[in-house]
């Protein structure tokens, strides 16, 4: 039986594994994403590569030494480094002497005939199209408790009652089994969740985008979410996992676009430039649109696709009116020093803020 592994992004693991325990394989988590897998990394890794390459080569070394002997990846397209990140860790383990088996799922960009033979190497079997379908019904709803933990926080009237609850389930996803089983947990958790005590009091919106990886894994993006929550603001991504699912896997079958990406990019970035730039400036002039307090715009040092958007966002500030706090993430990095400039940045919207109410600033 395959020992099939996968790298960590956020809840993806709880994702990954519910599938690929429910077609019969035996799934290897590795240890959530810490210094030691970064370490790793770096020591593997071309210097100047983007950090969640160098995550991901921690996170295949650690599933390897744990009896990991398939690693399943997806590609990317555009102008991405993601895009390579499967051939080139090959190489590199394969020059390390690991004898592993890499499938790389390139998404439908590259045409159908090709996804379809690299999925048959995994999902040989007749009922996975109900398979898939339950799966992706399960990242929805694990989705649905991220949001959840993103409005609570700031409101939880027992400070740490939410990420006590949100720790436990993340934590109580590698013992359980299969898709039914992690559907109850993630059931379980909402009760949980939904009869915790909170506090109606005004908070402030911020809104995230950014590079998938770096906003969605809270190792990557320093623990933003949580600290924002413990100031006393709600946050609301642009990516999560089941969207990222819509955007490559399933809005392509069907020639459809994400419609927020589809009405705010046409005047400004009409064609794909790779990454996940259309969607960062997108949902900026959305948040705005929408009234968010400030954008934070989070990406690995030399990301290509993100480099780009941040100066189109600097090009469109007026447009967009609010404050944007650009984060620039790479190895060096503590949550001591992004707490002083989060502190900061929430300090500069309330001073503007109270500027609006005394009717010496419009947000128009």
């Amino acid at each position: 039986m395959r020992k099939i592994t996968f790298p960590h992004m956020g809840n993806l693991f709880i994702i990954g594994k519910a599938l690929f325990e429910e077609l019969g394989f035996e799934v290897v988590i590795p240890p959530y994403n810490n210094k030691s897998a970064l370490e790793i990394g770096k020591r593997l890794s071309p210097e100047f590569i983007c950090l969640p390459f160098k995550l991901n080569m921690g996170n295949f070394i650690q599933a390897i030494e744990m009896g990991a002997d398939t690693i399943v990846i997806f590609g990317g397209c555009g102008p991405c480094r993601f895009g390579y990140y499967g051939a080139l860790e090959k190489e590199i383990l394969k020059d390390l002497g690991y004898d592993v088996e890499m499938i790389v799922i390139e998404p439908l960009f590259y045409g159908l005939m090709n996804f379809l033979e690299q999925v048959s190497k995994i999902f040989a079997r007749k009922n996975i199209a109900s398979v898939l379908k339950r799966v992706y019904r399960l990242a929805k709803k694990i989705d649905g408790i991220e949001k959840k933990v993103h409005f609570l926080r700031p409101r939880e009237m027992v400070k740490g009652s939410v990420d006590k609850i949100y720790e436990k389930f993340r934590n109580e996803a590698i013992k359980v089994y299969g898709i039914d089983q992690m559907e109850r947990l993630v059931d379980t958790t909402n009760v949980l969740l939904d009869n915790l005590y909170i506090v109606n009091e005004k908070v402030r919106k911020i809104g995230i985008v950014g590079e998938i990886y770096t906003i969605i894994d809270s190792f990557s993006s320093l623990n933003i979410e949580k600290i924002l929550g413990e100031m006393g603001c709600e946050v609301e991504r642009n990516l999560y996992i089941s969207q990222w699912i819509d955007i490559h896997l399933i809005y392509p079958i069907f020639k459809r676009k994400d419609p927020i990406v589809k009405r705010y990019s046409k005047d400004v970035m009409p064609v794909l430039i790779g990454g996940h730039a259309r969607e960062t400036i997108s949902y900026a002039k959305y948040f705005a649109a929408q009234k968010y307090d400030g954008i934070l715009h989070i990406f690995p040092l030399t990301c290509m696709p993100e480099i780009i958007a941040k100066s189109v966002l600097n090009g469109i500030k007026n447009q967009i009116n609010i404050p944007i706090l650009h984060v620039v993430i790479d190895e060096v990095d503590s949550d001591v020093g992004i707490k002083t400039r989060l502190e900061a940045f929430l300090d500069l919207i309330e001073a503007r803020s109270e500027k609006v109410e005394r009717g010496l600033l419009s947000w128009d």
